[in-house]
Formats: structure tokens, C-alpha cells, sequence
């Protein structure tokens, strides 16, 4: 017994109703794919081409001068990602675009699409301070003649209209813009055949052009070891992409000149700053010297070993003197890093570097830097994916600040450890002085004094000398040589849209969308096509299938006896066979027919039923119980005058109801007029009468009722019937309506209601199982006694089964 619920969607697949959705739906997916062919057009046609370009940079850092003199290299920087990070920041794409005609971007409007005139404008427009509502806005002008014009600007699609002179400055909205006529020619072209098109140009935001181009341009890694950025620019302009790719390259190789020498220029303006320091005492020093000498009238030329009478004496104060100017120079170098890293938080690495050339804590300080440079650059480097806030970036800074620390706790200790050897060096120099003063030769200690101050100084004024040499000529020798290895040129054909690709995607949009919407009415679909669909839900018996008639229907309906031989009416004989072997022993039989909705041939299957058993021999009378829309009556052509509701009520007699049809033994009795009360009437006492009067006179009763599905008249009848029949037309009838036949069978308790599928169409059996009978797959044909025999055998098997 089945019991589940009938589901909303198909739940198993069955060939035969795809392939009649196919058939019947594959005019709508040619359609799909024909529309999708002309969308692809339109969008070819209509749809704004995007030209991209591309230029390669190689960073390659070979300072020839530094190489070949031995100089420390203040230039070097092999971090590839700090150069990626310089071309994608605002600050330098701001340099690069000053050079470009970016401020004001001119467009001819054209019917469906705009083209921006780069570099081809027939006008120029120039502004001073402007109103910024008026930056990025379209502002439309037409040129009346070669010194007058008209300015359009819309505000909340409103257009206003200004007229100016060309060539002149004019007030606009809180500034000024001067209009200049660079070709009349093509103004006039354009005005003469191509009316319908206006020029207008756009104001761009300064404060947002890097912004805007942005968006578009990118700069990746292209080959770490060959050390290559790739700059790729995309835009709906070709020569516009190209030019912005290959001015930020050729901009980059000027920076790059210019940022590396300012590196220099530092150290040179710090040596420069100390040279004039040691100078003055230098100069002062050598006065006083020589006035000391001329004042106490003193002859060196008597001690013939550095012209000091304290030979010994002073050689060793001299070399104590010479260790505290190194001693010197590496506490100023310390300083100035150590101010450096405390106060600058954008540091640049390899200017520390170079000034610690030549200290002693060099080695030590440029492992720290280099540590220091990695880990900024692998900030920098992460900062392109994630957000400063996030837990690596975070971790990067706890480094870089320990590091940092690192650095300063180590140059406090070297500067305290050489604040300690200075002020052992002094000690010595005022012991080897003690013993000077021990001998009272005043005059020639007091020399010597000033000459070891002198010497001092001197020392120091030519080691800065000697620095700011070697810096010099690094300056001098630096040529970057950073190469544009391709330049970018100007692309003839856009990347986007391709007719290559867009008509396949179209194409595959198309299917799908055909394809989608065949899945989607064969899910749908809930429409009974079969017997299997009928069998996949309900365990009602089906007592046949009765085949589509694709002539035209007669008024009267009955169709076997004009064609007996036909497969209709063999179709009709099954039935009737079906019929005979699930007799129930009654001498006569009550035969009752409805369906769920008007529409599938209950009528119908009524009259020809009829006909086939009255052709057998059988004595049939059909009454038209569908007391509210009649359709007997318009079958046998006659009038509907008097029928059941006046024999029901009382009104008219049996015998005067009764109407002959042409076939013999087959006689009818038409609905009547409709009554205020047909459910009442149908399941009243006098119907149950009127059955008793008639069964007495004929063999088989064929009741006419009402859709079930519809009215409740018919369950009164169905019911008494010997043989409830519930008729379903295929193609019509819907899936869910096999819940009233589970309903009567399990609810009301008709184990003998049976099913007959009507209209049919045999020619879809190639795809299916559309035959007719109760399931054992034999089709319309005419059958021998035996077959028939065997087929109502098996159907009583069945219902017997059910009962029990």
C-alpha cells in the first residue's frame, strides 16, 4: 500500500517525459542562444575597450668609482621590495603624473560611448583655484565660433548654461578656466558630420588623480634574480596607458640619481660642518703659536728631533694626541647614529653605514643595521597584504624595536667605553706634562702645548679632508644603472572585451540558461504522462489507457461504433474485458465515472464505455448526474429540459426521461435543469429509487458524475457504485491529483475504485511505457480470447489482494 507523500518536484527521472519537455521546450533554448548570441554582439559593440601595457625595469646597483678606489659605497641598496613599495606610493606616482597633461581629461561623446581625446584634444582648457564641487564632473562645451563658446554643467541632472570667449579667462563657479582653440579644423569636422556628438571635459581632483590611476596601475616582482619590475598599467585610452607605464619608469631612474647623491650630500654637509669647527681652532691655534714664539723670542732650531726641546717627551704625548682624535671621530659618528635611530623613524640604513667607514665599531654596528634593514623591509613587504594592525605586523615591530634598543645599548657602551679611554689617554698626556714642568723649562712647555693642540687639530682637519675626498669622488662616479629593459608601447588591440572569448562565455550562458530552464520544467513538471506515474503513487488498479483521438470529436462523443476496428475502440474492448473479470456477482452493475477536474474526459469516457458494452450486448443506460454544468445532453444533441432534477423531484416520470440513442440497447437520461440543490438531490433517497427502478430494467448503470475534486455530489454515487471509476487524462491530469484517489481508497474505504488514463498519445511509446492495462506492459492491438483472459485474471488477483 503506498503511503508516502506525492513530492512537489520530480523525484526520479523518467526518459519519456524529458524528452516531451525537450521537444516541447527546445524552440525556447534556441531562442536563449540566439538572444545570447546578438547580448554578445551588443556587448561587443557597445561596451568600452580596455587597452593594457607593460614596461620592465631592472634594479642594478654597480658603482664603478667605489669599486676601483676601495671608497665605502654610501649608495648601496639591493632591497627590490623597497623600490616596488617606492613606485606604487602617492608621494612619487604624484612626480611622475606632474609630467603627464592629466590635469584635464577631454572626451568626445559619441551615442552610446565616450572617447577621451589624450593628447588629440582640437581644444585646451587651463584653471586656476576652483569650487572642488566642480572637480571630476563633466563639463560640456559647444563652439559657436572660433572666439565664442558655451559651457554646459549639470547639477542634479540639471544643465546650466555659460557662455564665454575663448581665449580669455572666465569665472566658473569660484574660479577661472581659460578655453584655447588648438585645431578649428576639427571642431568644424566633428560640427559637420557628427552633430549629434559633443565634446566635454573633466576637471580632475588633484587631491584624487593618483587615486583614480591607482586603481589600474600595477608594479610586481617579476624576476628576483634578475632583479626586474614589471609596471603594468590598464586603461580605456592606449597612448594614455603607455605614456603613464614609461614616464613613472623613466621618472624612477631620475630619482633614483637624485636620492642616492642626497645620501651623500648629507655625510659632505656633515663633514663640511665639522671641517669649519676644526678650522677655527685649527687657525687659532697656529696664532697663538706664533705669537708665543715671537713674544718669548724661543730658537727650536737648537733640538734638531721635531724642533721640541722635550724630544721624548712629546713624541708620546703626540701619539696619545692621535688616539684621541680617532677616539674623537668615532664618538661624533656614534652620536650622530645613535640621534638618528632615536628620533628619525624612517631611517635610511646605508647612510649609517657609511659614516661608520673607518671606525673601529664598524664591523659590530653593520651586522646590527643589516639585521635592523631586513627586518623593515619584511614590514614593508607585508604591509602590501594585511592591515598595521594585524598580530604579524605587530610582531615585526617588536622586533624592529628590540633591535633598535640592541643598537643603542651597544653605542652607549662603546661610547662609554671610549669616553673612558679618552680620559685615559688625557691622564697619561698630563703625567708626561707633570714631568715636562719638573724640569722649569716654562717657556719651551708652554710651546709645546700649543704646538700638540696645533697638531692636533691638523690631524683631525685632514682626516676630514681626506673623507670628504673619498665622498667626492663617489658622487662624482655614480651612474645608476637601473635599466628600463622594455619599454612600453602603444597596444593596438584591447584585452577586454575579445571576441574570441566573449562569444563562447555568451554562448555557454546560453545553454546554460536553455539547458536550466528544461531542468527546471522537467522538475516542475507535475503533469501524469503514463501509467507508470499513476503506479509510482497509488495501488488503485488500472483498468486501461484510452489513446488520444487526433481527429475531430463528433458532438455526440461516441466514437466506437463508427470505428470498430480501430485502436481506440480495441482500447475501449480492454476495458470493458477488465471490466467483466472483476465482476462482483451483481446481475447488474453500477458503474460509476468522475475525475478530479473538468477537462479530462470523464464525460467521454462515459458515452464510449457505454457504446463498447452496449455493442456487446449488454443493456446500458448513462445517466448525466453532473448536475451543475450537464454535458449528456450536448453529446446526443437534444434538449436538456427534463432529465434527473425533475425526475428527483417528482416532476416528470421515468419513461418520459428516458431518451434513445442511435446505437441499440444504449439509452441515456440528460441532467434537467439546473436545480438550487444538487448535492442534496444527488445523495437523496430518490436517487437510490430511481437506481432500483433502473436496475430492473437494464444490465449495466453508467453514472455520470461531477468532478470529485471539484463538488462532493459525487461521492454518494461513487460509493454505491458496483465500479468507481476515476478517470485521468495524460498531459492534463496533474501528479498531485493521485492524493484524492489514495484518499477515497484509504479514507473512504473504495478498494474498488479503479483508474483509467485517457488521451494518451501512442506515438510517444517509443520513449516509455505508455501502454495500457494493469501494468504488465502489453499495448492496443486486438487480443485473442486467452490474452483476455489472462489480463482480467490477473486484475482480480490484484483487487482480491487488496481486499484482503
Amino acid at each position: 500500500m503506498y503511503q508516502g507523500k506525492i513530492p512537489l518536484i520530480n523525484d526520479k527521472f523518467d526518459f519519456a517525459i524529458f524528452m516531451q519537455i525537450l521537444k516541447k521546450s527546445l524552440w525556447v533554448s534556441i531562442v536563449l542562444i540566439l538572444l545570447s548570441f546578438f547580448a554578445a554582439f551588443l556587448y561587443l559593440r557597445y561596451t568600452q575597450p580596455l587597452y593594457s601595457t607593460q614596461t620592465i625595469i631592472q634594479i642594478n646597483e654597480n658603482d664603478r668609482t667605489t669599486r676601483l678606489l676601495n671608497i665605502e659605497d654610501v649608495y648601496q641598496n639591493d632591497d627590490i621590495s623597497k623600490v616596488i613599495e617606492l613606485l606604487r606610493s602617492k608621494e612619487f606616482l604624484k612626480r611622475a603624473f606632474s609630467n603627464l597633461p592629466l590635469q584635464v581629461s577631454y572626451f568626445s561623446e559619441g551615442t552610446f560611448l565616450s572617447t577621451e581625446l589624450y593628447k588629440r584634444s582640437p581644444f585646451k582648457v587651463e584653471w586656476k583655484t576652483l569650487n572642488p564641487s566642480i572637480f571630476n564632473t563633466p563639463i560640456y562645451i559647444d563652439f559657436t565660433d572660433d572666439k565664442n563658446g558655451i559651457i554646459t554643467t549639470y547639477v542634479k541632472k540639471e544643465g546650466y548654461d555659460q557662455k564665454i570667449e575663448l581665449n580669455q579667462w572666465t569665472a566658473i563657479q569660484g574660479g577661472e578656466i581659460k578655453v584655447s582653440i588648438l585645431n578649428i579644423d576639427d571642431i568644424e569636422s566633428q560640427q559637420e558630420y557628427y552633430k549629434s556628438n559633443r565634446y566635454y571635459f573633466i576637471i580632475n581632483n588633484p587631491q584624487t588623480l593618483v587615486d583614480l590611476h591607482l586603481q589600474t596601475l600595477q608594479v610586481a616582482l617579476q624576476n628576483r634574480s634578475a632583479q626586474t619590475i614589471q609596471i603594468t598599467y590598464s586603461g580605456y585610452n592606449p597612448e594614455k596607458a603607455a605614456d603613464i607605464v614609461n614616464t613613472i619608469a623613466e621618472e624612477y631612474l631620475k630619482y633614483d640619481v637624485e636620492s642616492k647623491k642626497e645620501s651623500a650630500e648629507s655625510i659632505l654637509a656633515f663633514i663640511e660642518e665639522r671641517l669649519k669647527l676644526v678650522y677655527q681652532n685649527l687657525d687659532e691655534t697656529e696664532k697663538q703659536l706664533h705669537e708665543f714664539k715671537k713674544e718669548n723670542k724661543l730658537n727650536l732650531d737648537k733640538y734638531p728631533i721635531n724642533g721640541s726641546p722635550f724630544p721624548i717627551f712629546t713624541a708620546k704625548i703626540s701619539e696619545f694626541e692621535d688616539e684621541l682624535i680617532n677616539i674623537e671621530f668615532e664618538l661624533v659618528t656614534l652620536q650622530r647614529i645613535s640621534t638618528q635611530v632615536n628620533v628619525d623613524n624612517e631611517l635610511n640604513i646605508y647612510e649609517l653605514i657609511a659614516l661608520l667607514s673607518g671606525t673601529k665599531s664598524e664591523a659590530i654596528l653593520v651586522s646590527v643595521l643589516n639585521n635592523l634593514q631586513q627586518l623593515i623591509s619584511e614590514k614593508e613587504q607585508l604591509l602590501n597584504d594585511v592591515t598595521p594592525n594585524n598580530l604579524k605586523i605587530k610582531q615585526l615591530d617588536k622586533q624592529i624595536s628590540n633591535q633598535k634598543n640592541l643598537l643603542i645599548d651597544f653605542i652607549n657602551s662603546t661610547v662609554q667605553r671610549l669616553e673612558s679611554r679618552k680620559n685615559d689617554y688625557k691622564t697619561k698626556i698630563a703625567e708626561y706634562e707633570e714631568r715636562l714642568f719638573s724640569d722649569r723649562n716654562f717657556d719651551e712647555l708652554e710651546y709645546s702645548k700649543l704646538d700638540r693642540l696645533y697638531t692636533i687639530n691638523e690631524g683631525f682637519y685632514h682626516k676630514l679632508i681626506e673623507k670628504k675626498a673619498e665622498y667626492l669622488i663617489s658622487q662624482a662616479g655614480y651612474v645608476s644603472q637601473n635599466t628600463i629593459l622594455e619599454k612600453a608601447n602603444v597596444p593596438a588591440h584591447p584585452i577586454s572585451p575579445l571576441s574570441k572569448k566573449t562569444y563562447p562565455v555568451f554562448l555557454l550562458m546560453g545553454l546554460f540558461l536553455g539547458g536550466g530552464f528544461i531542468l527546471v520544467r522537467y522538475l516542475l513538471y507535475d503533469e501524469i504522462t503514463s501509467i507508470n506515474t499513476i503506479q509510482n503513487y497509488t495501488n488503485a488498479p488500472i483498468l486501461g489507457t484510452v489513446p488520444v483521438y487526433k481527429k475531430d470529436i463528433p458532438v455526440s462523443q461516441l466514437l466506437v461504433n463508427r470505428h470498430p476496428n480501430s485502436l481506440f475502440s480495441e482500447a475501449f474492448r480492454t476495458i470493458r474485458s477488465n471490466l467483466q473479470f472483476i465482476s462482483h456477482g451483481a446481475e447488474t452493475k453500477i458503474i460509476t465515472v468522475s475525475s478530479t477536474i473538468s477537462g479530462e474526459g470523464k464525460t467521454f469516457v462515459a458515452i464510449n464505455l457505454a457504446g463498447i458494452l452496449a455493442i456487446s450486448g449488454k443493456k446500458v443506460v448513462i445517466l448525466d448526474l453532473d448536475l451543475r454544468k450537464p454535458r449528456i445532453h450536448l453529446g446526443f444533441n437534444t434538449s436538456n429540459n427534463k432529465g434527473i432534477s425533475t425526475l428527483l423531484i417528482g416532476k416528470h416520470k421515468l419513461d418520459e426521461c428516458i431518451e434513445k440513442s442511435d446505437l441499440p440497447n444504449f439509452d441515456y437520461i440528460t441532467a434537467g435543469p439546473v436545480p438550487p440543490n444538487p448535492a442534496e438531490l444527488a445523495a437523496g433517497k430518490q436517487m437510490e429509487i430511481l437506481l432500483v427502478e433502473l436496475e430492473e430494467r437494464y444490465d449495466i448503470i453508467i453514472i455520470d458524475t461531477p468532478p470529485v475534486g471539484i463538488v462532493t455530489d459525487a461521492l454518494a454515487n461513487l460509493q454505491r457504485a458496483n465500479y468507481p471509476i476515476y478517470v485521468m487524462k495524460a498531459n492534463v491530469s496533474k501528479r498531485h491529483f493521485i492524493d484524492n484517489i489514495n484518499n477515497l481508497i484509504h479514507v473512504k474505504n473504495m478498494d474498488n475504485l479503479s483508474v483509467i488514463l485517457n488521451g494518451v498519445d501512442v506515438n510517444q511509446r517509443r520513449y516509455g511505457n505508455y501502454g495500457y492495462g494493469y501494468g504488465y506492459g502489453y499495448g492496443y492491438g486486438y487480443y485473442a480470447e486467452d490474452e483476455e483472459t489472462t489480463i482480467g485474471r490477473r486484475l482480480t488477483e490484484k483487487l482480491q489482494k487488496l481486499k484482503k
